[in-house]
Protein backbone atom coordinates (compact mmCIF):
# COMPACT_ATOMS: atom_id res chain seq x y z
CA UNK A 1 0.00 0.00 0.00
CA UNK A 2 1.02 3.33 -0.54
CA UNK A 3 -0.04 7.39 -0.21
CA UNK A 4 -3.67 8.15 -1.20
CA UNK A 5 -4.87 3.73 -0.61
CA UNK A 6 -7.48 3.17 1.72
CA UNK A 7 -6.15 1.79 5.06
CA UNK A 8 -6.24 -2.15 5.06
CA UNK A 9 -5.67 -4.14 8.45
CA UNK A 10 -6.61 -7.72 8.41
CA UNK A 11 -7.13 -9.98 11.26
CA UNK A 12 -4.53 -9.19 13.98
CA UNK A 13 -3.83 -10.65 17.45
CA UNK A 14 -3.25 -9.34 20.82
CA UNK A 15 0.34 -9.70 21.94
CA UNK A 16 -1.27 -8.84 25.29
CA UNK A 17 -4.47 -11.32 25.03
CA UNK A 18 -3.90 -13.31 22.24
CA UNK A 19 -6.95 -12.34 21.44
CA UNK A 20 -8.03 -11.54 18.06
CA UNK A 21 -7.93 -7.89 17.61
CA UNK A 22 -10.91 -6.63 15.56
CA UNK A 23 -9.43 -3.04 14.14
CA UNK A 24 -13.16 -1.48 12.52
CA UNK A 25 -13.56 -0.11 15.64
CA UNK A 26 -11.27 2.30 15.09
CA UNK A 27 -12.98 3.73 11.99
CA UNK A 28 -13.29 7.54 11.65
CA UNK A 29 -9.80 7.81 13.89
CA UNK A 30 -6.38 8.98 12.86
CA UNK A 31 -4.24 5.99 12.88
CA UNK A 32 -0.54 5.56 12.83
CA UNK A 33 0.00 1.66 11.77
CA UNK A 34 3.60 0.54 12.78
CA UNK A 35 5.94 -1.94 11.87
CA UNK A 36 8.70 -3.88 13.80
CA UNK A 37 10.69 -6.37 14.77
CA UNK A 38 12.45 -7.79 18.08
CA UNK A 39 15.94 -7.65 16.11
CA UNK A 40 15.46 -4.13 15.00
CA UNK A 41 17.72 -1.93 16.84
CA UNK A 42 16.13 1.08 15.88
CA UNK A 43 13.00 0.15 16.72
CA UNK A 44 13.56 -0.47 20.29
CA UNK A 45 15.05 3.47 19.84
CA UNK A 46 11.75 4.73 18.46
CA UNK A 47 9.57 3.02 20.81
CA UNK A 48 10.12 5.96 23.93
CA UNK A 49 8.66 8.42 20.65
CA UNK A 50 5.84 6.76 20.22
CA UNK A 51 4.68 5.80 24.08
CA UNK A 52 4.91 9.89 24.33
CA UNK A 53 3.15 10.33 20.94
CA UNK A 54 0.00 7.10 22.18
CA UNK A 55 0.43 8.83 25.92
CA UNK A 56 0.15 12.75 24.50
CA UNK A 57 -2.26 12.12 21.44
CA UNK A 58 -4.71 8.76 22.22
CA UNK A 59 -8.25 8.59 23.04
CA UNK A 60 -11.14 9.40 20.74
CA UNK A 61 -9.42 10.53 17.55
CA UNK A 62 -6.18 8.94 17.51
CA UNK A 63 -4.62 5.34 17.76
CA UNK A 64 -1.44 4.19 17.76
CA UNK A 65 -1.31 0.23 16.57
CA UNK A 66 1.93 -1.55 15.97
CA UNK A 67 2.62 -4.64 14.33
CA UNK A 68 5.13 -7.12 15.14
CA UNK A 69 6.59 -9.13 12.47
CA UNK A 70 8.37 -11.74 14.42
CA UNK A 71 8.09 -15.51 13.75
CA UNK A 72 8.26 -16.24 16.95
CA UNK A 73 5.90 -14.38 19.75
CA UNK A 74 8.31 -15.40 22.05
CA UNK A 75 10.70 -13.49 20.76
CA UNK A 76 8.62 -10.25 20.46
CA UNK A 77 7.58 -10.65 24.34
CA UNK A 78 10.97 -10.41 25.12
CA UNK A 79 11.67 -7.19 23.46
CA UNK A 80 8.50 -5.92 25.10
CA UNK A 81 10.01 -6.96 28.55
CA UNK A 82 12.63 -4.56 27.90
CA UNK A 83 11.02 -1.97 25.52
CA UNK A 84 7.75 -1.33 27.46
CA UNK A 85 4.95 -0.35 24.54
CA UNK A 86 2.38 2.05 26.12
CA UNK A 87 0.10 1.31 23.03
CA UNK A 88 -1.58 -1.39 21.06
CA UNK A 89 0.67 -4.47 19.51
CA UNK A 90 -0.59 -6.75 17.89
CA UNK A 91 1.25 -9.83 15.74
CA UNK A 92 0.39 -10.54 12.24
CA UNK A 93 0.71 -14.21 12.50
CA UNK A 94 -0.48 -15.08 8.94
CA UNK A 95 1.80 -11.70 7.28
CA UNK A 96 -1.09 -10.07 5.58
CA UNK A 97 0.10 -7.06 6.55
CA UNK A 98 3.40 -7.53 5.56
CA UNK A 99 2.37 -8.31 2.47
CA UNK A 100 -0.30 -5.91 1.73
CA UNK A 101 1.63 -3.28 3.32
CA UNK A 102 5.11 -4.48 1.81
CA UNK A 103 7.70 -2.21 4.35
CA UNK A 104 10.79 -1.33 3.21
CA UNK A 105 12.88 -1.57 6.62
CA UNK A 106 11.53 -1.50 10.30
CA UNK A 107 10.45 0.63 11.51
CA UNK A 108 7.98 1.35 8.98
CA UNK A 109 4.70 4.28 9.96
CA UNK A 110 1.83 4.74 7.83
CA UNK A 111 -0.19 7.51 8.86
CA UNK A 112 -3.60 7.49 8.31
CA UNK A 113 -6.54 9.93 8.05
CA UNK A 114 -9.89 9.80 9.76
CA UNK A 115 -11.02 8.91 6.38
CA UNK A 116 -8.96 5.85 6.13
CA UNK A 117 -6.86 7.40 3.76
CA UNK A 118 -2.88 6.79 4.21
CA UNK A 119 -1.38 10.17 4.00
CA UNK A 120 2.07 9.62 4.65
CA UNK A 121 5.05 6.73 5.03
CA UNK A 122 7.57 7.06 7.61
CA UNK A 123 10.34 4.49 7.36
CA UNK A 124 12.97 5.53 9.40
CA UNK A 125 12.91 6.75 13.36
CA UNK A 126 10.64 9.20 13.15
CA UNK A 127 10.82 12.42 14.83
CA UNK A 128 8.50 13.33 17.60
CA UNK A 129 7.81 16.96 17.09
CA UNK A 130 7.65 16.56 13.28
CA UNK A 131 5.66 13.30 13.84
CA UNK A 132 3.38 14.79 16.84
CA UNK A 133 2.60 18.09 14.53
CA UNK A 134 1.46 16.02 11.54
CA UNK A 135 -0.81 13.60 14.05
CA UNK A 136 -2.83 16.63 15.10
CA UNK A 137 -2.88 18.50 12.16
CA UNK A 138 -4.93 15.22 11.05
CA UNK A 139 -6.75 14.94 14.03
CA UNK A 140 -7.66 18.51 13.98
CA UNK A 141 -9.08 18.05 10.53
CA UNK A 142 -13.24 18.07 10.18
CA UNK A 143 -14.43 14.69 8.20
Amino acid sequence: LTVGDDVYLPELVSIESGENVDLSQYEGKVIFVEFWASWCVTCAKSFPTYNKIHNELGGDDFVFISINTDKKTKDAKKFLKATPADFLVVRDTKRNAVKTYEPKGYPSGYIVNKAGKIVAIEESQPEYEELKAHLEALIAEEV
